[in-house]
């Protein structure tokens, strides 16, 4: 297989590869740049609270009452309260730490949430699910940073995808250069051929 022909078959699969992230980066990219723009497509709007105090299963609620419901939530993991005073959503609120997300309780109705990196869940105070919100900025940016939405595997994937993409532009150039070098080597070729014909007489 000639140099050429290698160059040009790297070329190709690397396109078919990495297509799908230099796609994923590209997108993400325009969300850096253009962030309403862009989560304008996707749904992002939280659950409305504007009903909590009149709803029938509200209950005011003390630490010791939040931190059963936040246990609950947390699907029997250890949860820590937050000391500090803290609000969600314009709620005054009971924050617990339940390690990979938090657990946080409306103190005046019970109603509650538990808030992830990238997702939002709302809960009655009987513990029913009545919403999902993603986190759209978080899940976009880490596509961007990572190829993918997490931290466990670091930036490895992003990191072969730009190295490809390196290697792509770089056998894209020498498949634009050496037909033109050949052409031009052909051309001078001939015209000395020619000149020795006419030399010759």
């Amino acid at each position: 297989m000639s140099f050429e022909r290698l160059v040009k078959t790297i070329h190709s699969w690397l396109g078919v590869l990495i297509l799908p992230w230099v796609a994923a980066i590209g997108f993400t990219g325009l969300y850096m740049n253009h962030d309403d723009l862009i989560l304008s497509i996707f749904p992002t709007a939280h659950y409305d609270t504007g009903g909590f105090d009149a709803s029938p299963d509200a209950r005011a609620q003390d630490e010791a009452s939040a931190e059963v419901f936040a246990t609950t939530l947390a699907a029997g993991a250890e949860v820590f309260l937050d000391d500090e005073e803290q609000s969600f959503r314009d709620r005054h609120v009971y924050t617990f730490d339940a390690g990979e997300f938090d657990v946080i309780v409306d103190r005046a109705t019970g109603f509650g949430w538990t808030n992830s990196r990238y997702v939002t869940r709302t809960y009655a105070p009987d513990g029913e699910w009545l919403h999902t919100r993603i986190r759209w900025s978080r899940v976009l940016a880490s596509i961007h940073e990572r190829g993918w939405v997490g931290t466990a595997l670091g930036t490895w994937l992003a990191d072969i995808t730009a190295g490809a993409l390196v290697v792509f532009g770089l056998s894209g150039l020498v498949l634009f250069v050496m037909p033109r070098l050949r052409r031009m080597k052909n051309r001078r070729a001939k015209a000395a051929m020619l000149k020795q014909v006419v030399a010759r007489g």
